[in-house]
């Protein structure tokens, strides 16, 4: 199954931040959508970086209370790691797995469609599987 599916099910809702924003805002951005991370966009909308909890904390690491106020260019992961809509989920589990990433920006023609993250890919797997599951005892029980 591909990427494209996972986005039918859990919808092509992104939100994204300037680089110009603080870390504030950022966090504040995380928390009041419930989200664990964030695209970074231009005023064009080009993709130019993910920002996770996981890069807010380590800024808090390396650059202390300082961070808070700093902008998201500063701490952003780039260069981004993105998937494609007719990217196989497998594919995308092994590409997180490896690049030890949790979430994908999905773009297709320079236009950024959503975003996948590992527990969006690893639900669907799961579904996907009970699903195989189900269809092999129906088969053992009409045998």
């Amino acid at each position: 199954m591909s990427v494209a599916a996972i986005l039918d099910i859990k919808g092509r809702n992104i939100f994204t931040i300037r680089p110009d924003h603080s870390i504030a805002d950022a966090a504040g951005l995380l928390t009041s959508k419930k989200v664990g991370v964030a695209v970074v966009c231009d005023t064009s909308g080009a993709l130019l970086g993910v920002l996770s909890e996981r890069d807010i904390v380590h800024g808090i690491s390396q650059f202390g209370k300082a961070a808070i106020d700093m902008p998201v260019r500063n701490i952003m992961s780039s260069p981004v790691v993105t998937c494609s809509p007719t990217d196989s989920v497998k594919g995308v589990l092994l590409v997180m797995t490896e690049r030890r990433i949790r979430h994908l920006p999905v773009v297709a023609d320079g236009q950024l469609l959503g975003i996948v993250s590992i527990g969006d890919a690893v639900s669907y797997r799961l579904r996907e599987t009970q699903l195989e599951v189900g269809v092999l005892r129906d088969f053992a029980v009409i045998r």
